[in-house]
């Protein structure tokens, strides 16, 4: 049967296995084409060569981009010191050294200005015209306060200003100036009594207290509440004993100092004298009970025309700050 069945397989459907080839008329069967590169890394006949792909270099971090604009030092003239002495003044009186001194270019010079506003404000009180000053050279200018009118009460801050100075805002370059129309009459220790006998308006016979009784030990310096003119220079037994009338500079006031020592005015009618200047020593000539200074103030000439007013709330005022 198999005989039969080999006898009936036409002879083109037998390939011959050991020539192979294809015998004819059979389907051809495609084959896969090896890999273009063998194992070793080599290249198979026939094949394409690829290129290698390079690796992708490595790139750097980005660094900002330099600017080529150098950073110069700033150029102009600059404030190298500025300062007030003495720190406190009063008007008629001591005047305040500004004193400073501008760094620039050699043999130069800068117009300047000196600002004033209240300590701690801003809106400016007087711009007070200095002139071209030198550079590097130092420089003064005493202020009296009266620039332009009196300047206000109180505490002042100071600068220096000019187109392109530098440093003129700054602390270096501001100082603070306490300034103030009266001052405290005595130098020294005092008080201001417990005996109300010795107030504004106590009872005397045929008339009452015109001032305020300051005990203080004899000799004590006696100062110009204020600069103006001496009045009158005097003596009165059995009242004021040695007294001064002094009429302040610049307004309708006249102050008085009653019982004064003995051979201590320094003083005399028609002197101008400035705010804080000594003019007596405390004494107890006249009627008086002890060394101290019997203190007026007057609303216009004294005893004549003008009326007293009880000097305390002043006293108290200008003590705050002598």
């Amino acid at each position: 049967m198999l005989l039969l069945a080999l006898l009936a397989l036409p002879a083109s459907a037998v390939a011959d296995p050991g020539s192979g080839g294809v015998a004819p008329g059979s389907v051809t069967v495609p084959v896969p084409a090896p890999p273009a590169s063998t194992p070793t890394g080599g290249t198979a006949p026939g094949s394409v060569p690829v290129p290698a792909q390079a690796p992708a270099p490595k790139r750097s971090p980005k660094r900002p981009a330099r600017s080529h604009r150098r950073h110069r030092a700033p150029s102009g003239p600059s404030v190298a010191s500025f300062s007030v002495s003495p720190a406190s003044t009063f008007i008629y009186g001591r005047t305040a050294r500004v004193s400073f001194e501008i760094r620039g270019r050699a043999h130069s010079s800068i117009h300047l200005t000196l600002v004033v506003k209240r300590a701690g404000g801003n809106a400016v009180l007087r711009r007070i015209d200095l002139g071209n000053r030198q550079v590097g050279v130092p420089q003064s200018y005493s202020l009296s306060g009266l620039e332009g009118g009196p300047l206000p009460q109180g505490s002042l801050e100071l600068r220096l200003s000019a187109r392109g100075l530098r440093g003129a805002t700054k602390s270096s370059a501001t100082s603070l100036l306490s300034f103030h129309w009266h001052r405290f009459p005595l130098l020294g220790n005092f008080s201001y009594g417990t005996d109300p006998d010795g107030r504004f308006g106590a009872p005397r016979p045929g008339h009452t207290h015109q001032g305020q009784d300051i005990p203080a030990p004899t000799g004590t310096p006696v100062v110009a509440p204020r600069g103006g003119t001496v009045k009158v220079v005097s003596y009165q037994a059995g009242g004021a004993g040695n007294y001064i009338v002094l009429h302040g500079a610049g307004e309708n006031l006249d102050f008085v100092f009653m019982h004064l020592r003995d051979g201590s005015i320094t003083v005399h009618e028609g002197q101008q004298v400035e705010t804080g200047q000594q003019v007596a020593q405390v004494g107890s000539t006249g009627e008086s009970t002890g060394p101290h200074l019997h203190f007026e103030i007057w609303q216009g000439p004294w005893a004549i025309g003008g009326h007293p007013l009880d000097p305390l709330p002043f006293l108290r005022r200008w003590d705050a700050w002598s």
